[in-house]
């Protein structure tokens, strides 16, 4: 852990260990010192920032420029948990200069990476006769600075500056007792402070051993507890050191007192103060409520007809892998084969399965057989996507097995994907390409959770975040912002009006599938139904409930003219005969979509230490 991130870091109770003080009157008060680890951390510190350029420039430039001859702190604890200090700074100038900067630290970070602050305001600047001095008040990171003096004016010799501001959020609340935890004077002063004093002011009704007080002097991390500590009365706590604070040295002031003495603001209003700080975890509700409008005024299908009429005719100017890529916006597998078994039925091609009995198990083989020549008018009349799907079966031959397809066919995916989609938007039933949709709005939801943890970066980079703890919060909210956006993707497509009617007869015609009595059909009229139907009821996935409906259809030793497979005595079986075509059509599908190796894309009683506290920082001449 670097200086800058042990110093925004959450502070660790220092009574909280010794909070059995409490119960014992007798319990001296005394600064308690914390451990070996501690010592390490302060070492390690220390010797960071002593090597630091940034300081030594700064110590080379005040060193000789001022000294600070007193610097008192007068802290006063409220009842509602402000806080108000006034500090008490008597420089010295050796040389000409115009003033001196006050750095006050408002803004911390936690391990976990959350962000808090103090909410800081300037009462005023003032010399010992109360006249104001010249103030300029900006941010710079974490830190407040106060700029005092005239810019057109210089000055020498002794000035003292009264410094009041207040601050919300300083006083912790802690599950044994409350706390004031404040860094009297800041390890940032690159100059001598020859004396250094504080006095804290509590409220309440406090009896002489309510009162738990602690301190801490020396360079960032030390322990070092020689700091006098005298408690006049039940509510006044004064520190002093005995000691001159050399350059970079702070002195750290803890105070504990019982519950009951100070109000703290609500538990939501706490929220919402840490919600603020973290305000990058908002944005994931934002974009959360962009991508709800997004999808109202463009993925939202228009509305129906609002009943189901049961369907028992093929649609018109549409087939079954389309009604399937229309229910589901995409283009799958299923689709492709249920496109294949209607060109078998409208007599262009024949499947043909074939049992191989083997030593333990009989296994079956597909092949497709070309009926239809080159210049037969249905091949003409062919949507692009059925042509690709007729022409890539049988780019090698008139008669193709289905291990002819592997590695092969999957050459042939892309285009009849691009086909059926640009044929589903010109013939008007989606608005646009759901694929060209999807990836739009993938890429979209990407660069909203990038842009999230950009911005979150960013900000905390400018604020004076503690890097890489500052990191965890963005990525948090980048990562919520993908889980809230991303579920809208597949939803964004959007039908037009006549495919929301087209999807109705997909409804419909599954509503006819559970309902369809074959033996209220004429024999021919249902095996016409059953054979043009049947590639709509596998790209709807109802093919096993449509082939138990016509079970018995077929005169005994006929079966569809178009396929060609195992017949096991008796009546022609739908049923028999849609498990082996659905079993077959499986694996056909998968051999279509094989693709060869080569073709992939690759505190107090323990943990107190000086400059562990709210407030401090620092300042400087300019």
């Amino acid at each position: 852990m670097t200086r800058q991130e042990a110093k925004g870091s959450l502070r660790t109770s220092p009574v909280a260990a010794n909070s059995a003080n409490f119960a014992n009157p007798a319990s001296p008060v005394n600064p308690v010192r914390s451990g070996a680890i501690a010592l390490l951390l302060a070492a390690l510190l220390a010797t960071a920032f002593a090597v630091a350029p940034g300081g030594a420039r700064t110590a080379r430039a005040d060193l000789a420029g001022f000294t600070i001859t007193d610097f008192h702190t007068e802290l006063f604890v409220e009842e509602d948990a402000g806080l108000l200090v006034e500090e008490t700074i008597q420089v010295n100038f050796n040389e000409p200069r115009r003033g001196i900067y006050r750095t006050i630290p408002v803004r911390y970070t936690d391990p976990r990476g959350y962000r808090y602050g103090v909410q800081f305001r300037l009462l005023d600047v003032v010399d010992e006769d109360g006249r104001s001095h010249t103030t300029d008040v900006s941010r710079e990171g974490s830190d407040v600075r106060i700029r005092i003096g005239d810019a057109d004016r210089t000055i020498t010799g002794p000035v003292t500056y009264v410094i009041r501001y207040h601050v919300d959020g300083a006083i912790q609340h802690l599950e044994t007792h409350d706390e004031l935890y404040w860094n009297a004077v800041g390890d940032s002063w690159a100059t001598t402070i020859e004396q250094a004093s504080a006095t804290v002011h509590l409220p309440g009704s406090l009896s002489e051993n309510d009162v738990e007080a602690a301190a801490f002097a020396g360079v960032f991390g030390s322990t070092e507890g020689d700091v006098s500590i005298q408690v006049p009365e039940p509510s006044t706590v004064i520190y002093a050191s005995p000691r001159a604070l050399a350059p970079f040295e702070a002195m750290t002031v803890v105070a504990g007192w019982p519950h009951g003495n100070v109000t703290f603001p609500s538990p939501a209003m706490i929220w919402l103060r840490r919600l603020l700080s973290n305000w990058v975890l908002v944005l994931p509700f934002v974009a959360l409520a962009w991508m709800t409008s997004r999808y109202r005024s463009h993925g939202r299908d228009p509305e129906g007809a609002g009943s189901i009429t049961v369907q028992y005719e093929a649609p018109e100017g549409i087939g079954p892998g389309e009604i399937g890529t229309l229910v589901d916006e995409s283009v799958d597998m299923r689709d492709i084969t249920a496109t294949l078994v209607d060109l078998a039925v409208k007599g262009l091609l024949r499947i043909e399965i074939e049992e191989k009995k083997g030593l333990f198990r009989t296994s079956e083989e597909t092949a497709f057989v070309r009926i239809a020549p080159p210049d037969d008018p249905q091949l003409a009349a062919l949507l692009p996507h059925e042509l690709a799907v007729f022409n890539g079966i049988f780019a090698h031959g008139q008669r193709v097995d289905t291990s002819d397809l592997n590695h092969a066919f999957y050459r042939e995916l892309p285009g009849i994907k691009s086909a059926m989609f640009t044929h589903l938007v010109s013939a008007g039933f989606f608005a646009e390409s759901p694929e060209s949709v999807k990836l739009k709005y993938g890429g979209l939801v990407a660069l909203l959770a990038l842009g999230v943890f950009a911005l979150g970066a960013v900000t905390a980079f400018l604020t004076g975040g503690i890097f890489p703890n500052a990191l965890v919060v963005p990525g948090v909210a980048a990562a919520l912002t993908g889980l809230f956006a991303a579920p809208f993707v597949p939803a964004m497509p959007r039908r037009t009006a006549e495919g929301v009617r087209m999807r109705e007869w997909a409804k419909g015609f599954e509503e006819f599938v559970g309902r369809v009595e074959s033996d209220r059909l004429e024999r021919v009229e249902a095996v016409t139904a059953f054979e043009t139907l049947l590639p709509y009821a596998m790209a709807l996935g109802v093919a096993e409930t449509w082939a138990k409906k016509f079970e018995g259809i077929y005169a005994e030793g006929r079966q569809p003219g178009w396929y060609v497979g195992p017949h096991h005595g008796g009546m022609f079986s739908t049923r028999s005969f849609e498990r082996s075509l659905s079993s077959s059509m499986g694996a056909v599908a998968t051999s279509m979509a094989a693709a060869p190796r080569s073709s992939s894309s690759s505190g107090m009683g323990g943990g107190g230490f000086s400059g562990g506290g709210f407030g401090g920082g620092g300042g400087g001449s300019w």
